[in-house]
Formats: structure tokens, C-alpha cells, sequence
């Protein structure tokens, strides 16, 4: 039996609260997750690892510790949760995302007056600063997800307008990617972006988390591909936190999907089918995620 994604959504919801992991083809993921709640699950649904509450960004790092963004600091955690690294605005500021980058300097998004992005060392000096371009005055929505690329350039969403900019080491904006584009509904939509996550194929692949889609655009910056929560039984709700798996799924949160029963996150295949989904009573938001393993295999 072909199933569509109406009859695994309709097979998920039938599945009581207690599992919270489900997937008709046997997909198993470990996941750190950030938000209201902040905690690492296993593949066994097991909460292994929790922390501070109201995080914004999160990544386990290769050394097992775990980086960690809240809105007045950056802290990196090792697993018996001690402070080993840190890095504070004086509540002068709002922070929304960090990135450790291959140098071991951290990447830290800053959302002011004059938003920024600022590369800091392992003291917690400021060594680098990216001046930013929201194009809006309310500051907790000038940005998001904001990342180093290895072309050295830096890829930020801008949560409530309908692009992302791609800036060079200087601030200048060599790219933007659109999505108040009409076959992405206009800007009647109202697109604001969330995430932005650059392939190894060039292609550039962003969250919509006020216009409840997702879109691909190709090497060349037009769309090659995109979802609206439509085509997904209405699930993609406010969608914020992206990863795209090695099998080349995307897995996202949706934060808006707040009730208990909601799906707090899904897998969607590149044929638009839902195939994994995660639901909590106890974490009715999630806002960024790092997907570790899937059925034992690392991502």
C-alpha cells in the first residue's frame, strides 16, 4: 500500500503521547534540542542530558561538550555541566545564535542598534565584527540562525523580512536570497526567515517561519524547490530549527505546533512525505536543533 502523507499523519496522530518518536519506516534519531526546554534525547527517546532553560541556539561539539546561546550570553558546557567557556553582552544586547568555527573561535549573532555578527576567541575576545543589514527597527527580529560559510562568507536570515543576505568579511552583501517572490505567494505570504543552511552543491536552503515553508534555491539563487505547510497536512507551523539529513531529508521544528499533541518536529522527504515525526507534551517549543545520529549512524 502506497502511503500518502495524510495516512501517516493520520497513523502518527492515533499513536498515544508516551512514544514520542515515530516513524512508519523505522527512522530513530538523537537530537539536541534548544528552546523554552533544553536537553539532548537519544535514540531511544530517552532524555539523557538536560540544561538551563530558554536557550535559543544549540550544537554538541566534537568534543562532547555542548554550546549553548541565550539571549545576555554564550556559554560552552561539558557534559557534567560545568561553564568552561563563556561570553556576555551585559544584557546590553540580545544574542540568537552561535557557531564554533574550525579556528575555535565562536561566531555569535548580535541583534542591537547596530546588529552584528562578532567572531570571539577562546578568552572571549572580540576579534571580528560583521556589520549586519535587518532592514527593520525591532531588534529581537533583526535575525536568527546566522553562519560562517566555508567560503568564508557569513549566510544570517533575517527573521521578519522576506530574505536572507550572504555578507563577505567586510559587511558587504554579495547575495540575498528572496522569498517574497510570487511563486513563493508574494509578499502577501510574509516570508520571514529563520534558518539558512548552504549545500555542498552551492544550493541554499531556508526555513519561512512566519510564511510556514521551506524553500531550495539552486547554485544559481533561483528556486528549484519549496513546501508550504500545505502539501504537509498543515504541520510546517512557524518553522524554525533546520537540518538536511546525509539521505538529503530535511528535518525541522515547528514551533508554532504548541499544543501537546503537535508535532514539535518532523522529517520531510524530498518527494514531500512525512516520514519521522516527534512529539512532547513537556516541550511544547522547539527552537533550533542539531541532529546527532540516525538508527546509530552519525549525521
Amino acid at each position: 500500500m502506497k502511503l500518502t502523507s495524510s495516512l501517516i499523519l493520520a497513523l502518527f496522530f492515533a499513536v498515544p503521547l508516551s512514544g514520542q518518536q515515530k516513524s512508519e519506516f523505522g527512522i530513530r534519531h538523537a537530537i539536541v534540542i534548544s528552546g523554552p526546554k533544553t536537553f539532548e534525547i537519544n535514540e531511544k527517546d530517552e532524555i539523557v542530558w538536560e540544561y538551563a532553560d530558554d536557550s535559543k541556539d544549540i550544537t554538541k561539539l566534537v568534543n562532547g561538550n555542548y554550546l549553548i546561546t541565550y539571549l545576555d550570553k554564550v556559554v560552552e558546557v561539558t557534559v557534567d555541566k560545568k561553564v568552561i567557556w563563556s561570553y556576555s553582552n551585559n544584557g546590553k544586547t540580545e544574542f540568537m545564535s552561535a557557531q564554533r568555527l574550525s579556528d575555535g573561535k565562536t561566531l555569535v549573532t548580535e541583534l542591537s542598534e547596530q546588529p552584528r555578527l562578532l567572531e570571539v576567541n577562546s578568552k572571549g575576545k572580540v576579534t571580528t565584527e560583521i556589520p549586519i543589514q535587518p532592514e527593520t527597527d525591532n531588534v529581537h527580529m533583526q535575525s536568527r540562525m546566522g553562519r560562517k560559510l566555508t567560503n568564508g562568507n557569513y549566510l544570517v536570515p533575517h527573521r521578519i523580512m522576506p530574505f536572507v543576505k550572504e555578507y563577505d568579511a567586510g559587511g558587504k552583501v554579495v547575495r540575498t536570497f528572496r522569498v517574497d517572490l510570487p511563486e513563493l505567494g508574494g509578499s502577501e505570504a510574509e516570508n520571514g526567515t529563520f534558518a539558512a543552511i548552504r549545500l555542498d552543491d552551492g544550493s541554499t536552503v531556508v526555513t519561512c517561519a512566519s510564511g510556514n515553508r521551506m524553500v531550495v534555491f539552486n547554485k544559481e539563487g533561483t528556486v528549484d524547490w519549496h513546501l508550504t505547510t500545505y502539501e504537509v497536512g498543515g504541520q510546517l507551523q512557524d518553522v524554525c530549527g533546520l537540518q538536511v539529513l546525509k539521505n538529503g531529508n530535511f528535518l525541522v521544528s515547528c514551533y508554532g505546533n504548541q499544543a501537546d499533541d503537535g508535532l514539535k518536529m518532523i522529517e520531510v522527504s524530498r518527494n514531500k512525505k512525512i516520514v519521522w515525526t516527534y512529539q512532547n507534551p513537556n516541550a511544547k517549543f522547539v527552537h533550533n536543533l542539531q541532529v546527532l545520529s540516525t538508527n546509530g549512524q552519525i549525521e
